[in-house]
Parts: C-alpha cells; structure tokens; sequence
C-alpha cells in the first residue's frame, strides 16, 4: 500500500509498504481523510521522537471498515466509517490501517495496557466512534483532537463564570476556545499567540481580549499590575513547544495574570525540556494540572465515552469543525503533503487534510486487501 514515511525530522517522502493484516480483534479501514496534528509537526521537526524511525504519520483519521476481525462481529460491521483516538501517534497517512477498537456502548471487548518507553501505562485499544454519513470526512477528523480537549477539560474544568487565559490559538486552542465558551460558560477568555491571523480567527470564535506577544507583551505586562494577580481563574496552555528566549515568555504572563489558587491546566506535549516560573507556582500557590495519559489514571473505555460527545458536539455544530480544517490535500499529491508540513500554521493556516478520492462526506469504496506481511509494531512505530 501506498504510505508516507517520516525517517527522520524534516525527512518525509511517499513510499511502499506492506499492507496490515487484521488480527481477531482488530478492523482494517481504508483512509478516507487524515488531518495534519501539531503532534505530526512536532515529530517533523525534531521536539518529539519516535521509539524507533521511519514511521508513518497521522492519526487524526477517519476510514471506512473493509475487513474485520472475528472478535469484533457484530460490534463493527464492514462500511462503517469510524474515528478514533489513542492507540498510536502513527500510521494514518497511508492506505490502510488496523486498529483495535474499543467503543463506549460495547463491553465485549476486553481493555488491555502495557507500559510504554515513555513511562506511562497505554491501551492496546483505541477510542473509537462510529461516523454517520452525512458529516464529511475532512471534517471527521476533528473529532480525535475534540476528545483530546475535551479529556483534558472535563477532568480540570473551568467553572461557569471564569475568566481564562488560552495559550495558543492553532487548532487545539481554537477547540478549546469554542468549549470553554460553548460549553462550561465562562465568562471571559483571553488568548496569546504570535499570528496575528490566527488572534483574529479567536476573535471571531469570540475570545474577549488577543494578545499578540511578538508586540504587545508590555499590554500584557500593565495589565498584571492593574490587576495585580487577580485577572484570570484559569489557564490552558495549548502551547506544544516553546524555544528559549531572553524575557518573560507566555507561560509566565498567563501566571501572572491567575490569581492566587488558580488552575494552571498543561495541555501542549513536548519532548524536550520547557521552562516554567516555579516562584509563581509556589508565591501564588497555582494548582498545576493535566489529564493523565496512563490509562490507569484515565482508562481508554473514559476516553470512548469522551470521543462519544465529541461527535455530538461537532454533529449539533455546539463546535464548529470547519474553525479549524482551512485546507484540503489530495493523498496523492506528495509535493503539497511536504509543504504541508514545512509551512504549517504559516499565515495564519490551521490543520490540512488529506483526503482520498471520492466526494467529501462519502465513505471510500473497499478494496481487497492481500494478504501480506504484518507492518504492525508497538506505538511509536507502524503500529
């Protein structure tokens, strides 16, 4: 089948490999659309690794059901288009992919972890949701970066009437922004970032106040002292990777802002190393938190039944989908997947999606699929 290997930061290229072989508890789609994930740039370029290179990016994913496994009958049938989230960062960007799916109104299957190289305990399943035909697929895609927001905001959630500070207004703090709002009935959310394109986009989803911090730190600044420390009840920090720079960065005004005993919620993922103010954490007492990962904390079954609403909220337009898929990628276009990558986000852009032939919304016809060697592997891998 036709994939697109990463072997490296900056080394993406179309290639062949081996079609997946389904397992008794498994179901092979075939990709109908695959969204670009700041995860996916992340591993582009350089701040996260894989356990091992090449592998295959994308997972924000939606494909239609062609064969599936002996355990799963009954519970998924062939045609069924379905999104998921978990599993594996890896393996979307290709014709095929197997995944085992574990779906929040179905209890036969079994959830199963193991404990991964990056030190938390992961499922052997992943969160799925069964699409209905009439939401188009680069839209579906969505749905697995809504259950990342939604997982991280309704375990740490603002209260109705809060004043919040969003960091970072690319695709997840455009999710963030509409839920917050749309959904737990804040108050107020005020958002940094560095496009101005991408601030007036969170202005028009209905933030309060932008920021744009390449000009407007000192704005920021004289607003803390106003205020002294009691401008904000909550922080999300959407921000996946800051670099080191001289002065304070966007980390520390958003505390700077919180008042004292104010939630601090870590949604943005990074490999390497971030700096964070700890005299605001200890001075102010700041309650720093995040949505655990390991499966113990939070089972995959939690996260089913989190995919779940995040359906019903793109399907009843509570979020609207579109805010955050500005471009569309034939599959087979190579030269625009590349560029998709190296200028991601550029001019204010949000997620790209890849989508294979056939109209928008209409699930791919099924293929054979020979049977050949099994390409799957660990997360971090091929799967």
């Amino acid at each position: 089948m036709r994939a697109y290997l990463l072997s490296g930061p900056g080394r993406l290229r179309p290639a062949t490999v081996p079609d997946p072989v389904c397992g008794p508890d498994e179901v092979i789609l075939r990709t109908e659309a695959v969204s670009i994930c700041s995860t996916d740039i992340s591993y582009y370029r350089g701040h996260l690794f894989p356990d091992a290179w090449p592998v295959v990016p994308g997972h924000e994913y939606v494909g239609q059901a062609v064969q599936v496994g002996a355990e799963l009958r009954g519970t998924v049938r062939e045609g069924d288009r379905i999104c998921y989230w978990g599993q594996t960062d890896f393996g979307g960007m290709a014709d095929y992919r197997a995944i085992r799916p574990l779906f929040a109104d179905a209890g036969a299957v079994r959830e199963t972890d193991w404990y991964t190289s990056r030190h938390f305990h992961d499922s052997h399943q992943a969160a799925a949701v069964v699409v209905p035909p009439e939401l188009p697929g680069h839209l579906a895609t969505v749905i697995e970066p809504l259950t990342s927001v939604l997982r991280s905001l309704l375990v740490n959630p603002p209260r109705p009437g809060d004043d919040c500070v969003l960091l970072g207004s690319g695709p997840s703090g455009m999710l963030a922004l509409q839920v917050m709002l749309r959904y737990f009935g804040v108050r107020s959310v005020t958002v940094f970032d560095l496009d101005g394109a991408r601030l007036a986009r969170a202005t028009a989803a209905g933030a309060t106040t932008v920021f744009d911090l390449t000009r407007q730190v000192p704005e920021v600044e004289a607003l803390i002292a106003e205020y002294q420390d009691h401008y904000a009840d909550f922080v999300f920090d959407a921000l996946p990777h800051l670099d080191a720079h001289v002065g304070p960065d966007a980390r520390e005004l958003a505390m700077g802002l919180l008042r004292p005993g104010g939630d601090y919620v870590v949604y943005g993922a990074t490999g390497l190393p971030q700096s964070l103010n700890t005299w605001a954490i200890l001075a102010k007492g700041l309650r720093l938190r995040a949505t655990p990962f390991d499966v113990r904390a939070f089972s995959m079954t939690r996260s089913a039944h989190v995919a779940r609403v995040a359906l019903h909220l793109v399907l009843h337009g509570v979020v609207d989908a579109e805010a955050v898929v500005t471009s569309r990628i034939d599959f087979d276009d190579a030269d625009a997947v590349r560029d998709a990558f190296e200028n991601y986000g550029a001019g204010g852009a949000m997620k790209p999606s890849l989508t294979t032939a056939g109209p928008p919304g209409a699930p791919a016809g099924a293929a054979a699929l020979p049977a050949e060697l099994d390409v799957r592997q660990k997360s971090g891998s091929l799967l």
